[in-house]
Order: structure tokens, then C-alpha cells, then sequence
């Protein structure tokens, strides 16, 4: 299977690696906007993929298939080339992390407006009360629905913006079928056994995130015992938002105490 990578060199004296993983919908483009070019200014080289069935990797046609086992699979064959990363996972791509911590130690990870361990019912059940048809069949299968009316769902749900909001509409077009195998396993099973995940955490959420909002990162600070950092004006793309630097800042220090 081959991953689609995106590779941005330090400058300067080298302080490390650090590895970023996207979530569901996405690929890699995300972290390139801010987030690469930050870190690689920091000394750190900045490396980021898609995983299968996603961007330009391999898959795209079987991606329905897909299962969270797979995007650790995915994960893992990217960290083996890597030295020692810093593995930061948004939304699935923190899910897929912590599966992957599971089974396998890491020098640090950072969940990054990351789905919960476990899964949290109440918010299945707003979802299935407040959300139209059309997004709700999309939020529990493999695409996004399209259309005037869908665009300002997904423009709620990504960016917690309203119809009369289109900032961050240039980032819409990004948006990409998902695996219904890979979201339904996250949403109803959960994490088998988070007390497996040994390695340093640090826990982000976004105070206006819709789709993990802060009581599902309240839930995996309390699995984990520790406390989330949370930015509260934020969305779920919170490496996207105006603020951002805060974020990378905020990881900066992480990575330092480790």
C-alpha cells in the first residue's frame, strides 16, 4: 500500500521529528497550510500522511473497507521510518493513535480535538436529534453530503460556523469520502483497552467543536488522567483557526518536558 508523505526539512539545528496524522473526511493538505512550515522553523522535521483510501495514497476505491486496524497498520509503517516522532493525532487520526499506543510505545503523542476511547453515547444521540438527514447519514457512513444546504452543515460541523460565515470556505473542497467500517468502529466499540496507552499525552480540545465537543475531551482526560488544555473560541479544525500558533506553541512545550 502506498501512503502519500509530505516531508518539510528543519531549519536550522535539528530538535527532532514530529509526525502529523489526519482525521476522518481529510488528508494530509491540513497540516500544510500552518502547522509544517511552524514546526520545521522550530528545527523540527515536520512530517505528515494520508492515510489509505485518502489524498493521493493508495486505496481510494476500496476505502468503505478500510478499518481502524488498518490505519494503525497505516501509522505504524510510517513511524518505522522515522526517528523516534512526536505523533500528533486530530479527530480519527488521534483515535488511530491511541490504538496504536496500545500496542506500541512512543516518545509522546498529542490529541488533537481526538475522538474518545470509548464511545459517548449522549453524543450519538444529540447528533441523531439535531442533525438533518442528509449529514447525519453522512456523519455515521463514508461521505459528506453536497448541495447549498449540505455546505452549511459541513461548514457547522468542521469550522462551527454559521451560513452567514464563509472564512474558512476555501477549505471545504478538501473534504473526502471515509471509511463507514472505520467511523462505525469508533463510534459504537471504542477503544478496547485505553489502559494500555502508557506513553506521555497531551490532550487539546476546541470549545466550539461540534463534532468532539469538550465533554468527549473531558472523557478522555478523565481515561487517562490528564487534564486537557482547551481552546475555547476554537472548532474542530483548530489548526486552521486564527489562533493556531497558540496550539503549536502549546506542543512546543510538550515536546520540551519530554
Amino acid at each position: 500500500m502506498k501512503l502519500d508523505i509530505a516531508h518539510l526539512p528543519a531549519h536550522g539545528p535539528r530538535r527532532g521529528t514530529i509526525l502529523f496524522l489526519h482525521g476522518a473526511w481529510s488528508w494530509l493538505w491540513y497540516w500544510q497550510v500552518y502547522f509544517m512550515p511552524w514546526f520545521a522553523a522550530q528545527g523540527y522535521d515536520a512530517v505528515a500522511f494520508s492515510l489509505r483510501g485518502h489524498g493521493a495514497s493508495d486505496g481510494i476505491e476500496l476505502i468503505n473497507t478500510a478499518s481502524i486496524g488498518d490505519y494503525v497498520r497505516d501509522l505504524r509503517s510510517v513511524v518505522a521510518t522515522l526517528d523516534d516522532p512526536l505523533i500528533v493525532g486530530h479527530s480519527m487520526g488521534g483515535f488511530i493513535t491511541q490504538a496504536y499506543l496500545a500496542r506500541f510505545p512512543a516518545r509522546g503523542a498529542v490529541l488533537l480535538a481526538s475522538a474518545a476511547p470509548k464511545p459517548l453515547y449522549a453524543q450519538l444521540f444529540r447528533l441523531m436529534l439535531t442533525q438533518p438527514g442528509k449529514m447525519l447519514r453522512a456523519t455515521l457512513a463514508q461521505t459528506v453530503a453536497s448541495g447549498t444546504s449540505d455546505t452549511d452543515n459541513q461548514r457547522r460541523q468542521m469550522f462551527s460556523r454559521g451560513p452567514e460565515d464563509r472564512s474558512m470556505d476555501q477549505y471545504l473542497p478538501n473534504i473526502q469520502a471515509e471509511s463507514y467500517r472505520a467511523i462505525a468502529s469508533m463510534l459504537t466499540r471504542g477503544l478496547p483497552h485505553p489502559e494500555r496507552v502508557t506513553s506521555p499525552l497531551l490532550i487539546l480540545g476546541a470549545g466550539r467543536d461540534r463534532l468532539v465537543p469538550p465533554d468527549a475531551v473531558a472523557l478522555t482526560g478523565k481515561i487517562y488522567g490528564k487534564k486537557p488544555v482547551m481552546f475555547d473560541e476554537m472548532s474542530h479544525m483548530m489548526m486552521l483557526e486564527p489562533r493556531w500558533q497558540a496550539i503549536c506553541e502549546t506542543i512546543l512545550e510538550f515536546d520540551r518536558s519530554l
